[in-house]
């Protein structure tokens, strides 16, 4: 909503000049924004660090209608990287940097990309991030392709090594018998007759044995796990079952449940399939 002639959309703020009966863009950011971006001492690459500034002078660049705002939001921009370890000459040389490209390119004459046999062909390599010992290897890489490969330009990108919570299990791990999006089988400790099932959005469950033989209950119990335990007194080993599979899309589920009952045959399902199987018609 418009708020004294100004709109918010997503990260513009939009101005309306009445004097000039025109629009001015400048960058919005939310109440809430905690001025945080990747720390200048972080344990990453330098392209990580580089395109932290490079990517909100882009913006400013191409959202800043006015060189006013502009200078407005370079001062902003050294605001945020001071607080984030970073110093002003590394700052100002990014700025200067893009400025100077992006008037270059406002300039010059659009040209056709170039193609033929002395265009390179250019190659994006991934390669962890160990500090010095990446510098070397990717200088060794680019220096073995400059002598065998003269049509390939390799753009390396460092990726940082993985964060220390990552190394350590903060959660305790899911009980087998509380796991859901699972097709599961569970077999009869007396005779073996196995049921194959998917739970969704239900629990597994450490089910006891039931000793209710009335009509009228027996009536009531539909699932076939149930009605093999009450018709021959077994009982079912829900200590062992075991889990085919685990998938959070429903209709895979039920594909994959299909598949295995058409696989595996159970004595006790009395569905062959949940779903039509048009693809794997024959099964597995």
């Amino acid at each position: 909503i418009e708020d004294g002639d100004k709109l918010e959309f997503l990260d513009v703020l939009i101005t309306r000049s009445t004097g000039y009966q025109l629009f001015e863009t400048t960058i919005y950011r939310k109440p809430t924004y905690a001025d945080l971006l990747t720390n200048y001492h972080s344990y990453v690459s330098m392209q990580y660090k580089n395109g932290g500034i490079i990517t909100m002078v882009n913006r400013a660049l191409i959202i800043c209608s006015t060189y006013t705002s502009l200078a407005a939001e370079f001062i902003e921009i050294r605001r945020i990287g001071l607080l984030n370890g970073y110093t002003s000459s590394f700052i100002d040389t990014i700025i200067g940097i893009k400025l100077s490209q992006y008037r270059k390119k406002n300039n010059d004459v659009i040209q056709s990309p170039q193609s033929g046999p002395d265009v390179k062909k250019r190659m994006y390599v991934e390669i962890p991030f160990i500090e010095n010992a990446t510098k070397e290897f990717r200088n060794k890489i680019t220096h073995l392709c400059n002598k065998l490969r003269l049509d390939l330009d390799i753009q390396f990108f460092m990726k940082p090594s993985p964060a220390v919570q990552m190394l350590y299990q903060t959660k305790d791990p899911t009980n087998k018998k509380m796991k859901s999006d699972v097709v599961y089988s569970i077999k009869c400790t007396q005779c073996q007759h196995s049921y194959i099932e998917l739970r969704r959005s239900g629990r597994l469950k450490n089910k006891p044995t039931t000793t209710i033989t009335t009509p009228s209950v027996i009536k009531e119990i539909t699932f076939a796990v149930q009605q093999h335990q009450i018709e021959t007194r077994h009982q079912m080993n829900w200590d062992n079952f075991r889990i085919f599979m685990q998938d959070n899309h429903y209709y895979r589920l039920l594909i994959k449940e299909s598949l295995l009952i058409k696989a595996y045959e159970p004595e006790l399902n009395r569905t062959t399939h949940s779903v039509p199987l048009i693809v794997f018609s024959d099964g597995l």
